[in-house]
């Protein structure tokens, strides 16, 4: 499974996803949204009245933020 992590600098919530996935032992490709033009340009191409970090993508397949992320582990059962 290829999983991309879209975070920023100083976000809770981004560090606690990169735990969640370390937890699972899940390897992620980080991608640093800390840029202001680069993380507006990210929520346009997203859509879907994305607007926060982290964003995480399953098989190019977006799970969400970290809420979505620790639902999708639970319903998954991929500890």
């Amino acid at each position: 499974m290829k999983i991309k992590l879209y975070t920023k600098e100083n976000c809770i919530w981004c560090e606690r996803a990169k735990t969640l996935l370390g937890q699972y032992d899940l390897k992620y490709l980080e991608i640093d949204l800390t840029d202001d033009a680069t993380r507006e340009q990210f929520y346009k191409e997203v859509g879907h009245n994305v607007a926060t970090v982290p964003q995480i993508y399953f098989d190019d397949k977006r799970i969400g933020g970290h809420n979505e992320l620790l639902e999708w582990l639970s319903n998954n059962d991929k500890k």
